[in-house]
Formats: C-alpha cells, sequence, structure tokens
C-alpha cells in the first residue's frame, strides 16, 4: 500500500516525531511517500532511507497551487491512502486533493482545541475525513464531542520500549562535569512561552529553600522569533542567583541517555495534548512533575506515577518537586509504575499494530467500493 504522509513540518519535535515513526515503523507491504512545506531533518532522515519527499512552499492563491502540486502527486505516486499528521491548513489542502481523488484519508488531531485554527478547520475535518484520529480523550471530546462517533478513534503516541528503557547513563554529569550527589531535574522540550519554562524557574528558590541539592537541566533549542522569550528565562535565572544551578544543554540527540541520567522530569507546560517527552520519561521509568493540561492526565496518574499540578503556579511545581527530591523511594516507585504504565499504553508496536488496521480497513473498502 502506498500512502502520503503529510505534516507541516519536518522538524525534529513532538508530531514531526510521531510521523517519522510511523513512516519508519510500518515495515513490509506499506511505501511511504513524505511531503511538507519545508527540508529539515526529519526529510534528511527518509532520505537516508531512500523514502521519498516532496517540499511544497509556494501556496499560491487561496492554497491553489498546493492543490495542484498535491494532485500531480497522488497521480504520478498511485497513491492509496493519505496520512494527514496535524490539524493545519497545509494538510487541509492535501485533503483536498484525496477527496477531489476519492483516496481515503486518515486525519490525526495533535492540537489544542480551542484555539481559533482548530475551530475554522474543523469543517473541514469533518468533511473531507475517512478516518479521524485524535491523540487524547480530551481534545476529542472539546473538538467533536459525540460527533462522528464512528469515524472517530482516540490512538495514543508511541514509544520504542526497547530505546527508551531504564538504563545507567551519566549523560549530564560527563558532559557538565556535575557532582554525583546532586539530583537532576530535567526540562525537555522547545524554550517557549507555551511550555510555561518560567514558570519552573520561578520555582527554584521555593526549592532552593529545603535544599540546594539538585541541578536544573533546561534540554531544548528554540525556534526563531522566541529569542525574547528565552532572553527574559536567562534574566529570572540572573535575578534569582540561579546560574549555578540550571544548565542549557541545546538540542540533545540521544534523548534516551538524557532521560536515564536525570532523577526526574517537569513539564510546566500551560497546553499540551499527548507529550512524548511525558510517555518518554514513564518509559526509561522516571517519575514527572507536570501540569493538569489537555491530555496529560491521560499520561500522569497524579501520586501513582508522578505529580500533577496547577498551571502558572511556581508553588505548586516547587511542591510537587520537593516530594520528589526527599524521597527516593518514591522516585523509584513511581519510576516503576511509569515504566509499567507505558508498556500497557504507550508501547509503539500496539500503536502501529493499530494504525495498520486503520488502514488496511480503509484500503480494502475504498477498493471495495471501486470494483462494485
Amino acid at each position: 500500500m502506498k500512502i502520503l504522509f503529510v505534516n507541516h513540518a519536518s522538524n525534529l519535535t513532538g508530531a514531526s516525531l510521531s510521523c517519522l515513526s510511523l513512516i519508519t515503523g510500518l515495515g513490509k507491504g506499506y511505501e511511504p511517500v513524505f511531503a511538507t512545506r519545508e527540508d529539515g531533518p526529519v526529510v534528511d532522515r527518509l532520505k537516508e532511507l531512500g523514502i521519498k519527499s516532496y517540499i511544497l512552499n509556494d501556496r499560491g492563491f487561496l492554497g491553489i497551487k498546493y492543490i495542484s502540486m498535491f494532485l500531480k502527486i497522488l497521480r504520478e505516486e498511485k497513491i492509496n491512502l493519505i496520512h494527514l499528521n496535524t490539524l493545519t491548513p497545509f494538510c487541509k489542502y492535501a485533503g483536498i486533493a484525496g477527496f477531489l481523488k476519492k483516496i481515503p484519508i486518515v486525519w490525526f488531531v495533535r492540537e489544542n482545541p480551542l484555539i481559533s485554527r482548530s475551530r475554522r478547520l474543523r469543517f473541514w475535518l469533518k468533511s473531507l475525513s475517512s478516518k479521524i484520529i485524535f491523540v487524547d480523550r480530551t481534545t476529542k471530546e472539546q473538538l467533536l464531542g459525540n460527533d462522528l462517533t464512528g469515524r472517530v478513534e482516540v490512538v495514543y503516541n508511541g514509544v520504542d520500549l526497547e530505546r527508551f528503557r531504564p538504563v545507567k547513563s551519566e549523560f549530564f554529569i560527563e558532559m557538565f562535569n556535575l557532582q554525583r550527589d546532586k539530583l537532576l531535574i530535567g526540562y525537555i522540550g522547545q524554550i517557549t512561552e507555551r511550555k510555561g519554562v518560567g514558570y519552573l524557574v520561578k520555582a527554584l528558590p521555593l526549592i532552593k529553600k529545603m535544599t540546594t541539592g539538585f541541578k536544573l537541566l533546561i534540554i531544548g533549542g528554540h525556534k526563531a522569533g522566541d529569542e525574547a522569550y528565552v532572553t527574559q528565562i536567562k534574566g529570572l535565572i540572573k535575578e534569582h542567583c540561579l546560574e549555578k544551578d540550571v544548565y542549557f544543554t541545546g538540542v540533545v540527540e540521544d534523548v534516551s541517555s538524557a532521560i536515564n541520567n536525570l532523577d526526574m522530569i517537569v513539564l510546566p507546560s500551560l497546553e499540551e495534548r499527548c507529550s512524548r517527552v511525558l510517555i518518554e520519561a514513564l518509559a526509561c521509568g522516571k517519575p514527572a512533575v507536570a501540569t493538569r493540561v489537555g491530555g496529560t492526565p491521560e499520561i500522569i496518574e497524579d501520586g501513582l506515577n508522578g505529580f500533577l499540578v496547577n498551571p502558572e503556579d511556581p508553588e505548586d511545581i516547587a511542591e510537587a518537586a520537593l516530594k520528589l527530591l526527599e524521597d527516593r523511594g518514591l522516585r523509584l516507585m513511581m519510576g516503576k509504575e511509569g515504566r509499567i504504565k507505558a508498556q500497557k499504553v504507550f508501547d509503539l508496536r500496539k500503536n502501529l499494530n493499530r494504525m495498520r488496521d486503520i488502514y488496511l480497513n480503509l484500503h480494502e473498502e475504498s477498493f471495495n467500493k471501486c470494483t462494485r
């Protein structure tokens, strides 16, 4: 089966990584083709694997050029099914082309359902899709409610449990020559306002009142346009005299080794869907402190594999982090529970099997319609 995977970006962040996992994990019987708006690491990796990619960066008037280019790809590549990886206008144009060619369309929703873009695209989502996949139940309920029940499913993001598993690591200890008696708190993700990094930094002085036996690793980079926010974060660190307590690592390629050298993960986001970072942390047996937003409560069970805290609340973050910093037994217990949940719910193999079933069922339905 030949599938066109469409993603608006080609960076190594959540949605793109999920798309890459699907493309590279489907196995025999599937021939993926990738389309995106920009060159980037995902395109580079697919080239290494011999998987064809198209870069479409000319929208044209009202997106007509996009639609025309997608129609050409569908025709020349003889595409059997389209996978739209995000609820974005770029994917909409691919969906219109697929609808005109009567090709089955699977459309993933990974975005905040309450923003105006999601509301605007809801009409197209309902009109063009053969199957709609949400990565968490909360987004489904907020965007569609009980509409289109037969066409809608929830399929959580999955991680490779062999790659992400508990192993000994001194990744950051060696990188920064850190003392081994310091506990390492990690934030992993883009340094951007939506991720709430500032509230984590504001929690550190409250934590330091009780213990100085920790370091914070801010792991990740930032997009163009977020320079002012990064400067703001560094200003907060200086204002609270935290320069010796916080390390910026930049983007880290070996995420598994990075997570395994941490004692806990903190994700202070203002909005999340199905966070890959949290799932990877659970798979590595690490407890997490995360804000009670979006799909996060479907990953973190408060008091079992981590703590849920209120968004924009440094005091709440500090209180939860201190519980973990002060109790090794609690960290180990929550880490074990996290690994168990990852095995039950977020195993990439189960995710791939479910998607294969969805693709095959839609392909068979389409074939049967054509032969009637």
